[in-house]
């Protein structure tokens, strides 16, 4: 029996197919009908090709669907588009009857230019939308604030547009490297690379600031220097937790003690670079009397024990792990 079946299950599949003779036809038929071992592969093969004839069908279901979808889609683009050409059109036609340049044309046609990357640019691409909506917003308005910079005669375009970029870096960036094709260390290195071009922008913002403050002089030592120290902490923490290799307690752990030391001195630090005389922040610290004297050191040594106590249990039990 045992090699019947093995002879038998060789051609089962022309059976299954219809394209064996007709003697191995009888051989597999009478074998059939006394073994249930190769019984249930035939029913097996069957099922197989119900299992497939579905698959196909449900992926014809939702190819048809997914064109439906973006079929109707490309046509409330195009409809939105079109009611957003009625006031631009408004616009022209005022501008040039009353004889003024068309400078309420352009505001008006850049600020549509924001709202359409935000409707009309998700309804029409297929692919990434995030990206290119996020793209086209980022640039559509800064258009429309070089526009309303040019026709008013400002100088404010740079002290708007790069605190402006760094703020939508800082929300938007993360989903801007998640759907860009990133290859070899950008692919690898995603936080760092959000870290550095928000590190730019932010020394971009401060600059920007000292400049159109009109005290260069003045301000730029202590605005530089307390950006930098103020940006160390983030960097320590994505040191540890990205480059840093050892389990997530002691990484854990690390940053606890990192950011309970940095946030309970900070305040000393900046005081001091901006010239005033200050002792420890802990010097009047008395946790048995809450005062205005006492109450800001009493923070930040409530602050400093619990990063220390926090991070060095996370430490220690992060060791004892990885023994």
């Amino acid at each position: 029996m045992k090699q019947s079946c093995e002879l038998v299950k060789d051609l089962l599949p022309l059976y299954h197919d219809g394209v064996c003779s007709e003697q191995s036809k009888q051989l597999v038929e009478e074998h059939l009908a006394e073994c249930p071992s190769c019984k249930n592969e035939l029913q097996k093969m069957n099922n197989k090709i119900y299992d497939n004839q579905l698959s196909k069908e449900r992926e014809n279901v939702v190819a048809r669907h997914t064109e439906k979808v973006r079929k109707a889609s490309l046509t409330a683009g195009i409809a939105v588009s079109a009611v957003m050409a009625v006031p631009i059109l408004v616009c022209l036609i005022v501008n040039l009857a009353t004889g003024h340049a068309l400078d309420w044309f352009f505001i008006v046609l850049t600020s549509l230019m924001v709202l359409a990357s935000v409707t009309v640019v998700p309804m029409v691409i297929e692919e990434r939308k995030l990206l290119w909506t996020i793209g086209s917003f980022t640039a559509s308005l800064i258009l429309l604030l070089l526009t309303c910079n040019l026709y008013s005669g400002g100088t404010w375009f740079f002290i708007t547009v790069i605190p402006t970029l760094f703020g939508l870096s800082v929300l938007f960036l993360p989903f801007v490297l998640y759907q860009l094709p990133l290859t070899g260390f950008a692919s690898d290195n995603k936080g760092l690379i959000y870290m550095v071009v928000n590190t730019v922008l932010l020394y971009a913002t401060v600059i920007v600031g000292i400049i159109y403050s009109g005290n260069f002089a003045e301000y730029w030592r202590v605005a530089m220097l307390s950006t930098t120290v103020n940006i160390l902490l983030p960097w320590a923490l994505l040191g540890i937790i990205r480059y840093v290799r050892a389990n997530g307690f002691i990484r854990a752990g690390l940053s606890a003690i990192v950011g309970g030391v940095f946030l309970s001195t900070i305040s000393s630090v900046i005081n001091l670079i901006q010239g005033s005389t200050v002792g420890s922040p802990f010097t009047n610290a008395n946790l048995l009397t809450w005062s205005q004297v006492t109450i800001d050191a009493n923070i930040f040594l409530i602050t400093l024990f619990t990063g220390l106590i926090t991070g060095g249990a996370l430490l220690s039990y992060g060791l004892l792990r990885k023994k």
